[in-house]
């Protein structure tokens, strides 16, 4: 793999062979392990009655695709942080973290090894709702009856989200 070919620490040819447990890249110089991470991201569902938000997306990977609005978790920031950050520039709406579904893991063709952390939303006010800077669309339907989704973790952590709410939903009471 090209991106880890010379040492992040010293400059010095990694080598690629058994250290700490098993294959990775590494220094033999000054000893830095490379360690190949997933890039987590905040995948939200946003609940309205019984809907969720999808965004259909502007740009690739999956582009015109129906999926979860989110994205990357950034430096220094806190999944919390990253969740609100996404939803505003992808949605313009303002929401805080109700509730943490669990995670999903894939390989992305641009990004490579994503891991997913699924949010759902408490959103007070849908009024202001507008496609933001990775959406072209922005929209609701019935958890029941979604479009193909862009991303296999997003069924998966829909998946989750139903599960969740047959939990939490009582006869009678709508989330």
């Amino acid at each position: 793999m090209g991106h880890m070919e010379f040492c992040s620490n010293c400059g010095e040819k990694n080598v690629f062979s058994h250290r700490d447990g098993r294959e990775r890249f590494h220094c033999t110089r000054c000893g830095t392990i490379h360690y190949e991470n997933p890039k987590p991201t905040a995948t939200l569902i946003c609940p309205q009655d019984n809907s969720i938000l999808l965004v259909k997306r502007a740009f690739e990977p999956a582009k015109g695709g129906w999926s979860l609005p989110g994205g990357f978790i950034e430096l220094n920031e806190t999944v919390e942080n990253a969740a609100a950050r996404e939803l505003k520039e992808e949605t313009m709406l303002d929401g805080t973290v109700a509730h943490v579904l669990g995670h999903c893991s894939h390989f992305n063709t641009v990004f490579g090894d994503v891991l997913l952390i699924g949010l759902v939303m408490d959103i007070e006010d849908y009024s202001s709702i507008t496609p933001g800077d990775d959406a072209s669309e922005a929209q609701f339907f019935p958890v029941g009856n979604l479009p193909q989704m862009a991303f296999y973790c997003h069924d998966k952590i829909v998946e989750k989200y139903r599960r969740w709410r047959k939990q939490i939903v009582q006869p009678g009471r709508v989330l």
